[in-house]
């Protein structure tokens, strides 16, 4: 949940906005927990036909993108999810020559996948230009990845683009959503990752965000278990992100024959590293080792449950 106090307040023309007192961003996950961010300055706010797209400088975070008030991204540790829901599936397929990313309007995603130069091309689909105009202007060091000579940018519907997509066209499949509300509901459906399923070339795998392990706002086992009515094995990876509820995410890795940390190529691995703030090897294996709480909500859904 998201107290609608909170984006009024980053407004020029609300009645929150007093000089005389701090402004403060506040996603509010619950009736009971929220996580707060002191506000230095609003830089951009806008609504776009889909969600209210906002940036703001922070104090602790530096620059912040948030959509429909919900946190998507800050200067201070975009790389985790980033570089995770990236290299994990690109360093597992033997040689992923061209990528789909669905959102990830801010460029992060493009930018680690297109760190492998195998990627012949990495094709973005992201429905909101606003989105992408405001990582052109406002986060530079994302919109490398917008920028890139091997990247495509489609601006639509993903559910669509998938549907209209020939067979076997990419060899991983990256879905960088929102929360499954709003316009990112479509994207988490069983019928949609069937579709996914179908582009995929053989020996393919699709890379998913499925929200916070400690959320119940969503039934985690039905986000997972939609996973799992497209793929034969599905595993559930975990990583700590600050800014995001609770601060521990998860990642749905999805394949027919691909294990995720059994055969990593260690030579790219290796490579990549270097460029690397959160991703190494070791953290790559780690990340599917899951608490005893988590095996729970996951039992008979993922194969590391």
């Amino acid at each position: 949940m998201f107290s609608k106090k909170i984006p009024y307040a980053l407004g020029a023309d609300s009645d929150n906005a007093s000089p005389s007192f701090d402004l403060w961003y506040q996603e509010r996950h619950n009736d009971e927990i929220s996580f707060g961010l002191h506000v230095k300055k609003t830089l951009h706010s806008v609504q776009s036909p889909f969600q209210r797209v906002d940036v703001f400088e922070s104090t602790g975070f530096g620059r912040v993108l948030t959509l429909d008030g919900l946190m998507m991204c800050s200067d201070r540790d975009e790389f985790v999810y980033h570089e995770m829901i990236s290299h994990v599936p690109l360093l597992v397929h033997r040689k992923p020559r061209r990528v789909l990313v669905i959102g990830g309007g801010d460029g992060g995603t493009l930018r680690e996948v297109l760190r492998h130069d195998c990627v012949e091309e990495a094709v973005l689909c992201e429905i909101d230009s606003e989105v992408v105009d405001a990582a052109r202007q406002y986060f530079p060091a994302l919109a490398v990845g917008l920028n890139h000579p091997r990247a495509k940018i489609h601006i639509g519907d993903g559910v669509e683009f998938v549907k209209n997509s020939p067979k076997g066209e990419f060899d991983v499949v990256i879905v960088d959503s929102t929360d499954p509300i709003g316009p990112g509901v479509g994207l988490f459906s069983g019928e949609f990752y069937n579709q996914v399923k179908r582009i995929l070339a053989p020996g393919g795998i699709v890379m998913a965000q499925c929200e916070s392990p400690w959320e119940n706002k969503f039934d985690l086992a039905k986000v997972y278990g939609n996973l799992k009515e497209a793929f034969t094995s599905v595993y559930s990876m975990v990583g700590t992100i600050p800014s995001y509820p609770y601060g521990y995410w998860s990642w749905g890795f999805a394949s027919d024959v691909q294990h995720p940390f059994e055969k990593i190529d260690l030579e790219r691995a290796k490579a990549i590293e270097k460029t690397t703030k959160y991703y190494n090897i070791d953290i790559h294996r780690g990340a599917f080792a899951l608490p005893n709480f988590l095996r729970q909500k996951l039992a008979h859904v993922v194969e590391n449950a």
